[in-house]
């Protein structure tokens, strides 16, 4: 979707070949890897969990993934919880050569988190996870994985209940544990009831070796880029756009960046990022 220089995962996700005979769900599509893992995605729809942010009241109760050696694990999640999300995403945040794969979990009790499965002999193991949202019927949109502060690490950016305040949260693996280290509000990266989980971009835009986070606020009409400084989510730009929609990209074209997205008549819109 981005430029490849600065996008580690939360790529859209595409479809290749034929899948593997399991019942996927609807509006889902297939994630791809780049090392280890070939695919994944999501299976066996269920209504057990009556949300429907995503469009319907339908999720996924199970994760399907495909190493580069054919094999296919299963990881079925319990009754109590779903997968509520629209593909899986692939990184490798600990930078230790095996992927992850990252995946939104709800639940009744405390809403939605995200957490990472790995390939473990011939299983999927659970590996890391953010704090859950804490009360049911709350969701939470992945934005990226990426070095957000210049340290070389690895941070995960999301924004917490899009719908509601709008809460964009950086954590860092502190050890075996996701740590929140900024937060900020104000933001939202989806509209309930679409399919769209595209409104967000993360982009070096000032090259200066930390990745900066573009995204709308809270009322889509505005676009903001900000930047992680010293554990403090800081605005560096923000401008007025058409109301926005779905695929938010970032183009970098002689060292100038361009961001497109649709608006609500699938018009298409662009706006060029000032130096910064």
């Amino acid at each position: 979707m981005f430029h490849i220089k600065y996008i580690f995962v939360f790529l859209s996700a595409f479809v290749y070949g034929n899948v593997i005979a399991t019942e996927r769900v609807p509006h889902t599509t297939i994630a791809n890897g780049l090392k280890s893992i070939s695919r994944a995605w999501f299976a066996e729809p269920t209504e057990r969990y009556p949300h429907g942010v995503l469009g319907d009241a339908i999720e996924a109760g199970s994760l399907f993934v495909e190493l580069d050696s054919g094999m296919v694990l299963n990881y079925r999640i319990p009754d109590e919880s779903v997968f509520e999300d629209l593909y899986p995403r692939i990184a490798d945040i600990d930078q230790n050569g095996e992927e992850e794969v990252w995946v939104v979990r709800s639940d009744r009790s405390n809403g939605a988190r995200l957490e990472a499965y790995v390939p473990n002999d011939n299983s999927l193991s659970f590996l890391y996870a953010t704090e859950p949202i804490g009360r049911g019927f709350r969701w939470l949109n992945p934005v990226g994985i990426a070095d957000f502060n210049g340290d070389g690490n690895l941070e995960v950016a999301y924004v917490q209940t899009p719908h509601i305040g709008g809460i964009l949260k950086v954590v860092a693996l502190k050890g075996s544990k996701l740590v929140t280290i900024a937060q900020g509000t104000g933001f939202s990266t989806h509209s309930i009831g679409s399919t769209h989980l595209d409104l967000a971009a993360i982009a070096d835009v000032d090259n200066d070796g930390a990745v900066e986070i573009i995204l709308p606020n809270q009322s889509h009409r505005e676009l903001v880029v900000i930047s992680l400084q010293k554990n403090t989510l800081v605005e560096r730009w923000r401008t007025s756009t058409e109301k926005i929609h779905s695929q938010l990209k970032i183009i970098e074209v002689n060292g100038r960046f361009t961001l497109t997205y649709r608006g609500y008549n699938e018009d298409q819109h662009s706006v060029i990022i000032p130096d910064l």
